[in-house]
């Protein structure tokens, strides 16, 4: 296993509805309350609340609503809401919960089968390894016949395998050089889920995930080889 430092992580989470919402979750309905109240910890400012309609079709009528000093960001739509944060700090996991516990709280009071939706996660990650070592594993993944010398190849993308998991329905990894740090590598996770019957451990699942397809890379974070 190849020891790695998280050098730079963002995080995007869309949230796909059973069925369409009767309401976006604006001023005046049950849900913006919940918000008003339950968002204000993570820095609520309606100078931060966005609402835009650039065409006349309802699917594209975007809330958006900025919080954590414009760090985290989350879009409503009437099919989907979307939680994105750019760089992820060392308590954003439990933020992200945090917040997504609370839309579940205020889209409930408009569609009660909101939690019962289908999740997409996308994990952007530059791991940062010892010296050399981020050429050596791209060298495992890129072994492949070149039929044409001019084309060097840069990344390597897989499909999982994912029989054995319940939840997960499909996943893709792709791994590159890291062209913002030296010595890293870049990986970009996408993660479609379903049939998630506790949101309240849906942290958990993802996060086990995440750690299968590390192993699977031969990457192993330092801070898991610390706390061993």
């Amino acid at each position: 296993m190849r020891e790695f430092d998280i050098q730079q992580a963002s995080l995007n989470v869309k949230w796909n509805y059973p069925k369409l919402m009767s309401a976006l979750p604006v001023t005046g309905t049950e849900a913006f309350a919940v918000f008003c109240d339950k968002l204000a910890p993570f820095g609520l400012d309606a100078s931060r609340i966005l609402l835009e309609a650039p065409t006349t079709k309802l699917g594209d009528a975007v809330l958006t609503i900025i919080l954590l000093e414009g760090r985290l960001g989350i879009k409503f739509w009437i099919s989907s809401f979307e939680i994105i944060i750019d760089e992820l700090y060392e308590d954003d996991e439990q933020n992200v919960v945090d917040v997504a516990n609370v839309i579940f709280d205020a889209l409930g009071k408009i569609g009660g089968e909101v939690g019962k939706g289908a999740a997409h996660i996308r994990l952007l990650y530059h791991l940062k390894l010892s010296p050399n070592e981020n050429s050596k594993i791209l060298s495992e993944h890129l072994r492949g016949q070149i039929q044409n010398a001019r084309l060097i190849p840069e990344m390597a993308i897989y499909q999982l395998n994912i029989e054995a998991n319940a939840t997960l329905q499909k996943g893709r990894i792709a791994i590159a050089k890291s062209v913002a740090y030296e010595d890293a590598v870049f990986l970009d996770v996408n993660l479609d889920y379903s049939r998630i019957e506790d949101i309240s451990t849906f942290k958990d699942v993802v996060t086990q995930d995440i750690y299968s397809i590390w192993a699977d890379l031969g990457l192993k974070d330092r801070t898991q080889v610390d706390q061993a």
